[in-house]
């Protein structure tokens, strides 16, 4: 894996999502908070999520990368979200 990471292109950092169908706020969102991945960013984000009624909100004990680190977790708690 580590051969094939690349540096995060930097308009992910400065270009907002642009959403074009409408539909796309109907759909339930999830914040899955990584708490081995220590950032006051997105605790802020993190809190937000658990506050309001438009997000739901897991949490993971895993680093930034999840998907690498705990897979099997990661594809349980993505299961469960599906299937809700």
């Amino acid at each position: 894996m580590v051969e094939r990471l690349g540096p995060t292109p930097f308009g992910h950092f400065t270009e907002k999502v642009q959403r074009t169908n409408a539909a796309a706020d109907g759909i339930r969102r999830t914040y899955i908070r990584c708490l081995k991945w220590k950032n006051a960013a997105f605790d802020r984000h993190a809190e937000t999520a658990r506050k309001g009624g438009v997000w739901r909100y897991r949490e993971l004990a895993s680093s930034h990368e999840p998907f690498i680190t705990m897979p099997d977790k990661l594809a349980e708690a993505l299961l469960e979200l599906a299937s809700s």
